[in-house]
C-alpha cells in the first residue's frame, strides 16, 4: 500500500488585473467534493521557494492565465513538459521569471523531482478591474473540470 499524496493547488494571478484573476476565481469555485484534503494557495505569482520548501509525496498543480493561446482555450501540461513548451505557458507577471524557468530552478535546489500538472487558460486582457473578458468567462467551467481532473489525478 502506498502512502498518499499531498496535493497542492498554487492559483496565480491579480484579482484586480482582469482576466488575470481566472485562476484564483476557478480555484475558489471548485466544489468542495473536488478540493476536500487538498492544500489550495492563492498566490500572486509562483516564486521557485514555494515549489522548494514543500513537503514529500506532494503533487503540485499550478493554474495560471496564459498569453499566446486563444483566449479561453485551455491548456493542461504535465509539469515535466514544460521545458519543451514554455511558449505555451507565458504567464502574464512582468516580475517573476517564466514558469518553465521558476519549476527547473526549483527542481535544482529539492531532493526529490517535483511532480504535477500545469492548467491554464488563454486570455484576452489584463485590464485594471476585476471582470473577465466574455471568452474567459465562458471558459471558467471547463477551466475548472481540467483542474478537477489533475485533482483526481493524484
Amino acid at each position: 500500500m502506498s502512502l498518499p499524496r499531498n496535493i497542492v493547488v498554487f492559483a496565480c494571478g491579480d484579482p484586480l488585473r482582469g482576466d488575470d484573476s481566472v485562476a484564483p476565481r476557478a480555484v475558489k469555485a471548485l466544489p468542495p467534493e473536488a478540493t476536500a484534503g487538498i492544500d489550495a494557495r492563492l498566490v500572486g505569482a509562483l516564486e521557485p521557494e514555494y515549489l522548494i520548501d514543500l513537503p514529500a509525496r506532494t503533487r503540485v498543480i499550478i493554474v495560471d492565465a496564459v498569453v499566446g493561446p486563444e483566449p479561453g482555450e485551455i491548456v493542461e501540461l504535465d509539469l515535466a513538459d514544460l521545458s519543451g513548451r514554455a511558449e505555451a505557458v507565458v504567464t502574464t507577471s512582468t516580475h517573476q521569471l517564466p514558469l518553465d524557468q521558476v519549476v527547473a530552478l526549483a527542481q535544482l535546489l529539492r531532493d526529490e523531482p517535483i511532480e504535477g500538472t500545469f492548467v491554464g487558460v488563454g486570455i484576452e486582457a489584463v485590464a485594471h478591474g476585476e471582470a473577465l473578458s466574455q471568452p474567459v468567462e465562458a471558459a471558467l467551467p471547463a477551466l475548472q473540470d481540467a483542474i478537477a481532473r489533475a485533482i483526481a489525478a493524484r
